[in-house]
């Protein structure tokens, strides 16, 4: 049996790299004979520029020499773990050459990850990620699939043509409240969907070590993890802030605002940092997953209006309100709101349930293992049918 997956899985993101180390391990799972390959293709989301504007040129230097340093330990796993097809543009795709990788084949699996946030590309041509089915008898599933921020929703005569696609789909598993907002209300498919969470929820979070030259630096004292990508204007001003309140602060790319640069390491070790952590302040959504996975209480700050719909939602408020903590989800406007967002952390101290966030991880992992089985009958009903 052959799988392709499409999903992303290459860049300097470590929690792109974790939900599809996830996904594999979900369908090994319930396929443990299968060959499985990865759509290889340019992510669109990749931003290799991004600078701050008040960083020296000295920092901005650092920074890229540290990100080309962790590049080549991500592409030393990507090709241990992932095994590729050939490259192809996700939107402007050759039919014929994309019909000629998907015909080898005998099941797509579309997810995780916010794959599903573009739909078409400059040639207006339907993704690979919404339009493989139409080009390929096997059949096709989403495996913990998102689209947020979902800001094409508005547009019916696009929805109709994507119900259309996803009601042919064996199986529909979306990750997170607004995708299913946009598949249950926008499109209304007439067909299950289920909430399915990250794959990450498949890995074993003990088996993540963080080098112990790391852990020694971090043992002892009282940690706010901090991450923010470079472009964020307010990084020294949220940094010296955080370190009001008593806290060192550690990130895990170099900035030259954190007191301890954890700067060298890849996505599995990246994946063992937040249990040596007190707190974790964050832009990211893998951060704030692995962090409530650790048990950690997280405070998330949207501030890049592509990460977030018109109404406000985003994949960390969703994160987090699925454990009960959106109080603490933030969408940034303007520098004046850091301090009040900072004075929140012995609220957020205060009234962090560990029991509560214990007895949900147990959840979500048992509803993960128990959708797994729902895709192997879904399969299976539909060789049996054909």
């Amino acid at each position: 049996m052959k799988i392709l997956v499409i999903t992303f899985s290459r860049g300097l993101n470590p929690g792109t790299f974790m939900q599809a180390y996830g996904v594999r391990t979900g369908l090994f799972k319930i396929f443990p004979d299968a060959e499985i390959n990865y759509l290889s293709f340019p992510d669109f989301k990749w931003d290799k520029g991004k600078r701050g504007k008040k960083d020296f040129i000295g920092h901005v230097l650092l920074q890229k020499a540290f990100a080309a340093y962790r590049l080549l330990k991500y592409r030393k796993l990507e090709k241990k773990v992932f095994a590729y097809t050939p490259t192809i543009d996700l939107f402007d795709y050759d039919v014929n050459e994309a019909k000629a990788i998907l015909q080898n084949y005998d099941l797509v699996v579309v997810g995780s990850d916010t794959i599903l946030e573009k739909v078409t590309g400059n040639s207006q041509q339907l993704g690979l990620n919404w339009g493989s089915s139409e080009l390929c008898k096997a059949p096709h599933l989403f495996f913990a699939a998102s689209a947020s921020p979902a800001n094409f929703s508005d547009d019916k005569q696009l929805l109709e043509r994507l119900k259309g696609i996803a009601e042919r789909f064996i199986y529909i598993g979306l990750r997170d409240g607004l995708t299913l907002d946009l598949f249950n209300n926008k499109m209304k498919v007439n067909v299950p969907v289920y909430k399915q969470p990250d794959p990450s929820y498949y890995l074993d979070i003990n088996e993540f070590q963080l080098p112990e030259f790391y852990v020694r630096k971090l043992k002892g004292k009282k940690i706010a993890f901090y991450n923010f990508s470079p472009n964020f204007p307010y990084r020294k001003e949220l940094a010296d802030l955080i370190r009001r309140k008593g806290y060192t602060v550690a990130s895990s790319v170099y900035n030259p605002y954190a007191d301890i640069r954890i700067d060298t390491i890849g996505p599995k070790e990246w994946a063992g940092i937040f249990r040596y952590c007190d707190i974790i302040i964050t832009e990211r959504f893998h951060d704030s997953l692995f962090a409530l996975r650790n048990c950690k209480p997280v405070i998330a700050i949207d501030w890049e209006k592509d990460r977030f719909s018109s109404t406000g939602d985003s994949k960390t408020y969703r994160i987090l309100k699925d454990y009960n903590q959106q109080n603490y989800h933030f969408i940034l406007e303007d520098k004046n709101q850091l301090a009040s967002i900072i004075d929140k952390i012995p609220q957020l101290m205060s009234d962090f349930d560990t029991a509560r966030i214990i007895r949900k991880n147990e959840e979500y992992v048992t509803l993960a293992m128990n959708l797994l089985k729902v895709i192997k009958q879904n399969y299976d009903e539909f060789l049996r049918l054909h």
